[in-house]
């Protein structure tokens, strides 16, 4: 419950940041990473298998049937970051997931990953 407060308040920070900062020229956008092949499932969890099941269930519930690229939230906070192509987005939730959120996941057990 506490981490999805924190990740509310966090989106509503940005929102509220981005109505603002906007008239100063500052834009404001969050990214929303889902499962990105990193190894905080192994520090988190000590668990040195714990990011084969996490590949595994994305394999299966991520409609894009794959974990994330770290690589590949860095081409998003470079796109976000460009004073070109992204100039006029600002107070943005940008989710980069997989498609995660857009699956049905509410019979998720996440305790049995």
């Amino acid at each position: 419950m506490v981490y999805c407060m924190a990740k509310s308040a966090l989106d509503m920070f940005t929102k509220c940041l981005a109505l603002s900062l906007g008239p100063k020229g500052i834009r404001v956008n969050s990214v929303n990473p889902a499962a990105i092949r990193t190894p905080i499932f192994q520090t988190v969890t000590e668990n040195d298998e714990m990011l084969d099941c996490v590949e595994k269930y994305c394999k299966t519930a991520y409609p894009l049937r794959r974990i994330g690229e770290p690589e590949e939230v860095a081409e998003l906070v470079a796109f976000l970051a460009s004073d070109t192509t992204a100039s006029f987005i600002t107070g943005a939730l940008i989710p980069i997931d997989g498609g995660s959120l857009r699956a049905d996941l509410s019979a998720i057990d996440y305790i049995n990953l």
